[in-house]
């Protein structure tokens, strides 16, 4: 097949953005350094790469964002991936409407919102890709699109699991390198 990658408007060389860079990253693929500090390095590539490799496989986004604002994709961040690192969580202003302070989401009858906020883990997604598949309005998608409703097999959940969780960590310190996401076992499968 061929590939055409396209959109390098704001890409730069080295460990470090240029004086004046502001990140423009689509609101579900922003790492959480990007977010509350507005520094950006390699590790953020990391982040954004997982949240691409889940959209790619899954068919939808890993932080659905369903009015697009941030508090909306960082109460999924959350719900998913569990409390933010302290100096972040407490610039996470409206956490209180969705959380308590541990990061667990409130019962649903004290939630002040509209779109309430559940418990879930990256397992639970993988596992739940395709089981809300809308079939296609012409009867295909065409020759590269899995037909609706392929779910992803035991092995797959694992090993993709195990991957995206440690490449999503909020601390761009602790997730894992480029060449330790080349070489995981899920690119082998």
């Amino acid at each position: 097949e061929n590939i055409l990658l396209i959109d390098f408007g704001q890409s730069f060389r080295g460990p470090q953005p240029p004086e004046g860079y502001h990140p423009a990253t689509a609101p579900h693929y922003q790492p959480p350094e990007s977010r509350f500090d507005g520094r950006i390095n390699m590790s953020s590539d990391i982040w954004a790469l997982a949240c691409t490799i889940f959209q790619i496989r899954a068919g939808f986004p890993l932080f659905e964002s369903f009015f697009g604002t941030d508090d909306d994709v960082l109460k999924e961040m959350v719900a998913t991936l569990g409390k933010l690192p302290e100096t972040w969580w407490h610039l996470f202003e409206n956490r209180h409407l969705w959380f308590d302070e541990d990061g667990n989401p409130k019962p649903q009858e004290l939630q002040e919102t509209l779109v309430l906020v559940e418990k879930t883990s990256i397992k639970q997604k993988l596992v739940g890709i395709g089981s809300q598949d809308v079939p296609p309005e012409n009867g295909t998608d065409g020759p590269m699109i899995e037909r609706t409703g392929t779910r992803l097999g035991d092995i797959e959940i694992e090993l993709l699991g195990d991957l995206l969780g440690k490449m999503l960590r909020y601390r761009p310190e602790d997730r894992i390198s480029i060449r330790e996401v080349a070489s995981h076992p899920w690119f082998s499968l």
